[in-house]
């Protein structure tokens, strides 16, 4: 029994032994891994480099106030000429961008009816007037018989009332005349100004109806801007004030005079027409072009004066870039004058400390810390 018991005691110490060494090697195992795991550190912030080269120091200065309209460009003389009667044309004497003098022939009409018309009355004119100038000489005669004592009183005034007579007779034919003759030279077309042809409706054997349109003439020596303006922007419109503006496709800043002011505002959209005298000679090419410009007014206007190409979005919400107590910072502005030809942009909105950045940045550098070196 004794044997017994120690064969069945041997078998269990060993699966403990087992199960003791196997708990250990996961214990240091465990400790291994723990080991081998990296420690997290925090990354240092790096500052924002930058010289003194790429920064400016803001400096205060003055603009006029400017009141910005919109507005085209047109010819002061321009004509529209149409038919008057209704005919054929027989020549056509002009073309499109072709220069036409005043009083110049454009187009023939046949108007042969018109010209029948203007004989017939000339003809009846010519037998009125012998007719009046017979009864003056018949006035005439009467009145050296009665002073003969050969007719009454009476048949000398009946001879003045038929004198009278004859003499409205005359006139009322020369008044059918001048009508004759007018449409006669209603078939014969003329240029009312110089300028240059623009269009042409018109062609040799073509039948117009009175009142069509036939040519459109400019004159390109002498242009202007038409522009509209709010009504409650009206304190702007002064004559003799100051205009500065762009044309559509030409990036030149050009200068005019404020030459015309409608004297009514319009009713339906409430605004203001004037017009404005360009100083610099303008070619035929841009008439009606779209302008942009601003009335520029007489008093001014303090602001800080920074560099233009540091705007950032001019059009629409202009910015700029600054370093504020030695943080990048986004500066919304509004600009009060754009001075290209010196690169200047005279603006508000910035604070006197503020070191405005030629070095565009991004929005999730915004107050990061910034450093300045001399070099």
């Amino acid at each position: 029994m004794q044997s017994a018991q120690h064969s069945t005691y041997t078998p269990l110490t060993l699966q403990a032994r087992l199960a003791s060494i196997g708990l250990i090697c996961l214990s240091l195992a465990f400790v291994g891994c723990q080991k081998s795991e990296p420690v997290a550190t925090e990354k240092p912030i790096t500052k924002v480099e930058l010289i003194q080269q790429d920064l400016v120091r803001i400096q205060h200065g003055s603009s006029v106030s400017k009141t910005t309209f919109t507005g085209t460009i047109r010819a002061v003389n321009q004509s529209t000429i149409q038919a008057q009667v209704t005919a054929t044309a027989t020549a056509v004497n002009a073309q499109v961008g072709q220069t036409v003098q005043k009083g110049q022939v454009l187009v023939r009409l046949n108007n042969q009816d018109n010209a029948a018309r203007l004989a017939q009355a000339q003809a009846n004119l010519a037998l009125a007037q012998a007719q009046a100038n017979q009864a003056r000489l018949m006035v005439q005669r009467k009145e050296r018989l009665l002073q003969q004592g050969f007719v009454s009183k009476v048949e000398y005034e009946q001879s003045k009332v038929d004198y009278q007579a004859q003499l409205e007779n005359t006139n009322a034919q020369q008044a059918n005349v001048n009508i004759a003759r007018k449409a006669d030279q209603d078939g014969t077309i003329t240029s009312p100004i110089s300028g240059v042809i623009t269009k042409r409706q018109v062609e040799p054997g073509q039948t117009v109806a009175a009142g069509t349109t036939l040519f459109e003439i400019i004159d390109p020596a002498h242009l202007e801007i038409q522009a509209l303006l709010p009504s409650d922007s009206q304190s702007a419109l002064k004559l003799g004030q100051a205009i500065e503006y762009r044309i559509q496709g030409n990036n030149n800043l050009l200068n005019a005079t404020l030459s015309r002011i409608s004297p009514i505002a319009d009713p339906a959209s409430r605004q203001i027409e004037f017009f404005a005298h360009p100083k610099e000679a303008i070619t035929s090419l841009s008439i009606g072009a779209f302008v942009e410009g601003q009335i520029l007014g007489s008093d001014q206007v303090s602001g800080q004066l920074i560099p233009l190409n540091t705007v950032q979005d001019l059009d629409n919400n202009p910015y700029v870039w600054v370093v504020r107590q030695n943080k990048i910072a986004k500066a919304s502005i509004k600009v009060l004058e754009q001075r290209y030809s010196t690169n200047i942009a005279v603006v508000t909105g910035l604070e006197d400390s503020d070191l405005v950045s030629r070095v565009k940045f991004s929005d999730n550098q915004i107050r990061q810390d910034v450093s300045i070196s001399k070099n």
